[in-house]
C-alpha cells in the first residue's frame, strides 16, 4: 500500500518519464511527495508561472514525441496553464497535464479555488479525465499517456482530487503499452505514388507532429529520387534539410514570397502530417472550400482530420513515421516545374534589415534550436534562417505569444549539447519573461533575442491598414530588458546594428543571455 499520489508517480516511471514541469500547489502534495520518493529518476523543474509550465511542457513533446509532463493547482492554476494546453493542441504535442482539485467532499459547494475542470478543458484538449477512486489512479494515469500520444496527438487533462490522492491504494501500475499509430496501406501508398508521379505541377507539403529523423530523411529520399517539389508548413521549416534540391520553400505568412501562387498553379498537392491549417493555406484563401480545384492527396494520422475541411482526392489514414517509411525511392524525371520553384526559393525574401542579423548568427552559432512565439519579428528566423537538422524549430501554429523562451528551456533540457535561441517581440518576451529566472535556476544557457519596436507590431501593423491614422491601445513603454535579463543573473546586452549583435554575441557565447534589439519597426 501506498499513497494514490506515489502510484501515480510510480505509473509515469512505468511509461518513461524523467522529467516534469510544475508550480506547486496545496491540492496535490501527495503527488510531489511522491516525486521526491523518486527524485533520482524523475527530475522536477519547477516554473514561475503555471502558462510557461504548460508551453514547457507542450514544448517537450513536440520535440521528442512522448507526453510532456505538467503538474499545477485548481482553479488560478488550471486558468494559467489553458494557454499552454491551447498551444499543445493547435499543434498536435502530447501532453499530459495534472490537475490538483478541491476533496470530493467538497466538490459542487464553490470551494476554495473550485472550477469545473472537465467543462473548462474540453473544448481545448484531446481528452478530460477524473480521479475519484484511489485505486483507478494507475489505470487513468496509463489512459492519459496513451491516449497523449495515440492517432494525432494532443494534450490530456487528468483532474486530482485532493482527498483521493491521499488515499493509500493496492492497485499495480498498468504495465506500459506502445501507441496506436496507424500504418497505411500497400495499395493506398501506390496510389499516393502513382498520383505524384503522373501529375504535371506536384507539391508536397509536410508538417505536424509524429516525425522522427528517420521519417524526415526518408520523405526527402523520396521527393528527391521522383523529383517532387517539396515543401513544409510554416512553423515546421526544420523537417527538410533546406540544401536539399527539391526543397522549394515554406507556405504560409509569406515566409517563401511566391510559394503561394505556385498552390494555384499546381495539378496534385499532396499534405502529409498536417493539416491544410490556417496558417498554411492563408486563412483558407489558398485552397478552395470544400472542393480545392486541385487534387488533394491527404495523409494524416487522426481518421477525423481528411475530409473534415476540404474534400481529399486520396485520404490515408496514418503516422507520418510510418507513411514515409513506407514510400519508395525510385527514380523519376526532372522537370521544369520543380525548377521554377526551386529557383523561386534561392531568390529568396527581398532584402531587409532582419537578414543581416540573421546572417550573423548563424555565422557564430551553428545548429540552434530555434524557437518563437508571435509576433512580426517571428520572420526573422522563419525568413532568413536555413534549417538543415531535424528537430530545430519550436514555433506555434497557435499564435500564441510567450512559447519561445518556455520552449528553449525545454530544448536545453532535452538537448543540452546544444544551443536553444528564443526570438521574442518585446511584447510576446514579457508574457513568459519570468522564465529567465527558471532557465538560471537550473544551469541552462538559452539565448534570447528580443527583438523591440516598442508596440505589439503585428497587431499594430493591421490595425494602421483597416484603420488608418487611428492606431489605438497597441503601443509599448518597455523596460530595460538587458538589466531585466540582468537582475536574474544572465547576462544582457542592446545592440542596434549588425556588426553590435556580432560583438555582442561573441561577449555571451556560452551563457544565459539576453540581447535586445532596438528597431524602427517589426
Amino acid at each position: 500500500m501506498r499513497l494514490a499520489g506515489h502510484a501515480l508517480v510510480e505509473q509515469l516511471l512505468a511509461y518513461g518519464v524523467d522529467l516534469a514541469f510544475c508550480v506547486p500547489g496545496e491540492s496535490y502534495l501527495a503527488v510531489l511527495d511522491g516525486l521526491y520518493a523518486h527524485r533520482d529518476r524523475v527530475r522536477l523543474v519547477t516554473a514561475r508561472q503555471e502558462t510557461g509550465a504548460a508551453m514547457m511542457a507542450a514544448a517537450y513533446g513536440k520535440l521528442t514525441g512522448r507526453p510532456g509532463i505538467c503538474l499545477v493547482t485548481r482553479g488560478p492554476g488550471a486558468a494559467n496553464a489553458s494557454g499552454g494546453v491551447h498551444v499543445a493542441r493547435q499543434d498536435a504535442c502530447p501532453m499530459v497535464l495534472l490537475v490538483g482539485q478541491v476533496p470530493t467532499t467538497n466538490r459542487d459547494r464553490t470551494a476554495f479555488q473550485e472550477v469545473d475542470i472537465r467543462a473548462m478543458f474540453a473544448p481545448l484538449a484531446k481528452a478530460v479525465y477524473r480521479v475519484d477512486v484511489a485505486d483507478r489512479v494507475p489505470e487513468l494515469v496509463a489512459r492519459a499517456m496513451v491516449t497523449a500520444v495515440s492517432g494525432e496527438p494532443g494534450p490530456v487533462v487528468l483532474e486530482l482530487p485532493e482527498d483521493v490522492l491521499a488515499t493509500a491504494t493496492g492497485a499495480p501500475v498498468v504495465p506500459a503499452v506502445p501507441a496506436v499509430v496507424p500504418a497505411p496501406a500497400p495499395e493506398d501508398v501506390a496510389e499516393f505514388v502513382r498520383r505524384l508521379r503522373d501529375a504535371q505541377r506536384p507539391l508536397l507539403v509536410v508538417g505536424g507532429t509524429g516525425w522522427t529523423v528517420e521519417a524526415t530523411r526518408a520523405v526527402r529520399a523520396f521527393a528527391e529520387a521522383a523529383g517532387v517539389p517539396l515543401a513544409t508548413a510554416v512553423r515546421h521549416q526544420d523537417l527538410v534539410d533546406h540544401r536539399s534540391p527539391v526543397f522549394v520553400g515554406t507556405l504560409g505568412l509569406n515566409t517563401t514570397p511566391g510559394l503561394a501562387k505556385a498552390v494555384g498553379d499546381a495539378d496534385v498537392l499532396a499534405f502529409v502530417g498536417t493539416r491544410p491549417d490556417a496558417l498554411t493555406v492563408d486563412d483558407f484563401q489558398l485552397l478552395d472550400v470544400p472542393a480545392p480545384k486541385q487534387a488533394l492527396l491527404h495523409v494524416h494520422p487522426d481518421p477525423a482530420v481528411p475530409q473534415q475541411v476540404h474534400r481529399a482526392d486520396l485520404a490515408i489514414v496514418a503516422g507520418p513515421a510510418r507513411f514515409a517509411a513506407a514510400l519508395p525511392v525510385d527514380p523519376g524525371q526532372p522537370s521544369d516545374w520543380l525548377d521554377r520553384l526551386r529557383d523561386n526559393y534561392l531568390r529568396g525574401p527581398s532584402p531587409a534589415p532582419a537578414a543581416d542579423f540573421m546572417r550573423v548568427l548563424d555565422e557564430r552559432v551553428p545548429d540552434p534550436i530555434i524557437s518563437t512565439g508571435a509576433g512580426a519579428y517571428t520572420a526573422w528566423p522563419q525568413k532568413h534562417h536555413r534549417f538543415t537538422t531535424y528537430p530545430s524549430q519550436l514555433g506555434t501554429q497557435s499564435g500564441s505569444m510567450g512559447f519561445g523562451l518556455p520552449a528553449a528551456i525545454a530544448a536545453q533540457f532535452v538537448h543540452p549539447d546544444r544551443r536553444a535561441i528564443a526570438f521574442a517581440g518585446d511584447g510576446c518576451f514579457l508574457m513568459t519573461g519570468q522564465e529567465l529566472s527558471t532557465a538560471v535556476r537550473y544551469g541552462l544557457t538559452p539565448l534570447i533575442i528580443v527583438v523591440n519596436n516598442g508596440s505589439y507590431g503585428t497587431i499594430r501593423d493591421h490595425q494602421a491598414r483597416r484603420f488608418p491614422g487611428r492606431e489605438y491601445g497597441t503601443d509599448l513603454v518597455n523596460p530595460d530588458f538587458a538589466a531585466y535579463a540582468r537582475a536574474f543573473g544572465a547576462l544582457g546586452e542592446r545592440v542596434r546594428t549588425p556588426t553590435e549583435f556580432a560583438a555582442a554575441l561573441d561577449r555571451v557565447a556560452g551563457r544565459a543571455a539576453l540581447i535586445e534589439i532596438s528597431v524602427d519597426d517589426g
